[in-house]
């Protein structure tokens, strides 16, 4: 009866330990950085791009400056079919280690080294599942579907998307090149609260 007793004990508290091991982890951040290894493809300043730290803003490596400035709004994102209007965007780029900095919030993240918005592949990053969870379902968007930004003139520029989301690892690092073309590029963490993946959404002008 002793070990039997000592049996149950021990399996419970193992039972304890992994349940608060569960919940812990998604509060920590540690789910959201993904396998270090996993950046094959690696990009200059970069070290994981698709794996963002969720942390305040640093400077950028070697300079002074977050890019736009970290309270400076660049533009306003509204998606109708998502209920999101003007979200602000606002310009980071990454710390020391090559990780994206990512603004605080229901806001949304222009990454500084992609190309200005307007002008070639302009990378948008919102929250999954925190800070107000911005970019929550725009797995749900679907090809026609507009994207509205509004520029620091008030200028308004519609994008329809372009075709149905993908789902990439966080190495996908080829939605953060350069193109010829202008176009949004909007992802975030993906499946919510386990986020080993990223939703990528593509949206152009559309004028074009």
């Amino acid at each position: 009866m002793g070990a039997m007793r000592r049996n149950l004990i021990a399996g419970l508290l193992i039972a304890i330990g992994l349940a608060l091991m569960a919940t812990a982890l998604p509060a920590s951040g540690l789910l959201r950085l993904g396998a270090p290894e996993a950046a094959t493809q690696p990009i200059p300043a970069l070290n994981d791009p698709l794996a963002p730290p969720h942390q305040h803003p640093k400077f950028l490596p070697n300079t002074n400056s977050t890019g736009a400035g970290p309270s400076q709004v660049v533009a306003y994102l509204s998606i109708p079919r998502l209920g999101i209007k003007n979200a602000p965007i606002f310009d980071r780029g990454v710390d020391a280690k090559g990780n994206m900095l990512i603004a605080k919030g229901y806001s949304v993240t222009h990454y500084a080294y992609s190309s200005p918005i307007g002008s070639g592949n302009a990378v948008l990053y919102g929250h999954d599942d925190i800070e107000g969870s911005v970019f929550s379902s725009i797995k749900d968007l679907k090809p026609g579907d507009e994207v509205d930004v509004v520029d620091a003139s008030g200028s308004i520029t519609a994008y329809h998307v372009t075709g149905k989301p993908a789902i990439v690892p966080p190495s996908a690092v080829q939605i953060l090149q350069p193109t010829n073309d202008v176009r949004l590029t909007l992802f975030t963490c993906w499946p919510n609260w386990v986020d080993t993946q990223r939703v990528v959404v593509t949206a152009m002008p559309a004028t074009a």
